[in-house]
């Protein structure tokens, strides 16, 4: 009988010692929303792109680089990733976007690093709160678009013997 007692009051004491443990344990995260997906995906691949356009270790000498005479270089790759961003956000916010004169504007713009990522980081700053707040299903497209640009990136570092950011070893 007195192991009997002993027993139970050693379940009731490991019990007490679980039960805490496990009623403190969080409830699993519901699984993200179409819309969150869209946010979460615009934002990681523009933010590898914008790391991109920052990477001093692809040479400033490189950025006129192009794989073909009649394609964009590596810096027009950047600098057309954040006409992208701009338009994006100017349909979101219900206003008309001139891609062409845009892109002509470019034209005269210095062909520097430091400016494509001052042009992007401010592309980048307008577009996400707007993406946040209208998710919807034409960012699909343009997501899809802009992996393009960002595969192109990739394409031409490797083509220049340079390891994309992404694919670097962390320190």
């Amino acid at each position: 009988m007195k192991r009997l007692v002993l027993s139970m009051l050693a379940l009731a004491a490991m019990q007490v010692t679980v039960s805490p443990a496990l009623a403190q344990t969080p409830a699993p995260k519901p699984p993200p929303t179409y819309e969150q997906v869209i946010v979460r995906s615009w934002k990681e691949i523009h933010d590898k792109i914008l790391t991109m356009a920052k990477d001093t270790v692809f040479p400033d000498a490189k950025l006129g680089w192009k794989p073909h005479p009649d394609s964009r270089s590596v810096l027009e790759e950047f600098r057309h990733v954040t006409i992208g961003l701009e338009m994006t956000t100017a349909v979101a916010k219900g206003q008309k976007f001139d891609f062409e004169a845009r892109e002509k504007a470019d034209a005269t713009k210095p062909k520097t690093r430091e400016s494509v990522v001052k042009e992007m980081e401010a592309a980048i700053a307008a577009s996400y709160p707007m993406v946040e707040a209208k998710p919807g299903p034409t960012l699909i497209g343009w997501l899809e678009h802009q992996g393009e640009h960002y595969g192109k990136l990739v394409t031409a570092y490797r083509v220049n013997g340079v390891v994309p950011p992404i694919s670097r070893p962390k320190s």
